[in-house]
């Protein structure tokens, strides 16, 4: 039995969709997935590989506005531009001044620092002649996760807190 003409080629486009795809920056767990404006987050992230960026409500962090750690740390505390390309990676930011609701976060993952785009066309050059790291570079450069923003809470001042006048 033969196939029909232009299954083949719809197979392997099947296959190369599947196979970049699987490289995509994908974050693997978010901690907390609520906090007010200030509370730090926490994205564990699989396949983060470039220079991240994070936008939340329209308000974008770019690379030097975030914290990069290992996700599986070796007891020594690596700089973030020391941690290997294909490592796991936990990337942490603080939720900026938004009003409360839900807000979808979506996390970039640039080829080169902020505004310098010679880097990030010689970085992608040199990874197109590299076929074994295509997946890494003809793939999806986001992934987006969902974030509930509260509304911040007043501590009274402890001095203003007695016996006689609870609250």
């Amino acid at each position: 039995m033969q196939m029909p003409k232009g299954y083949p080629f719809a197979i392997s486009i099947l296959i190369s969709f599947l196979a970049l795809s699987a490289c995509a920056p994908k974050v693997v767990q978010i901690a907390p997935k609520e906090g007010a404006p200030g509370t730090q987050i926490s994205l564990t992230m699989e396949y983060l590989v470039g220079w991240p960026r994070v936008e939340i409500g329209s308000q974008m962090m770019d690379y030097y506005k975030l914290k990069l750690s290992s996700a599986h740390p070796t007891g020594n505390p690596i700089e973030d531009e020391e941690l290997s390309w294909i490592e796991d990676k936990i990337l942490q930011f603080q939720v900026p001044d938004l009003p409360p609701g839900d807000y979808a976060v979506t996390i970039y993952d640039d080829k080169g620092p902020p505004g310098d785009k010679i880097y990030a066309v010689l970085e992608t050059t040199a990874y197109v002649i590299t076929p074994p790291v295509w997946p890494f570079v003809f793939r999806s450069n986001q992934t987006t996760v969902n974030f509930k923003v509260t509304r911040r809470t007043v501590n009274p001042d402890p001095k203003l807190i007695s016996p006689k006048n609870p609250h």
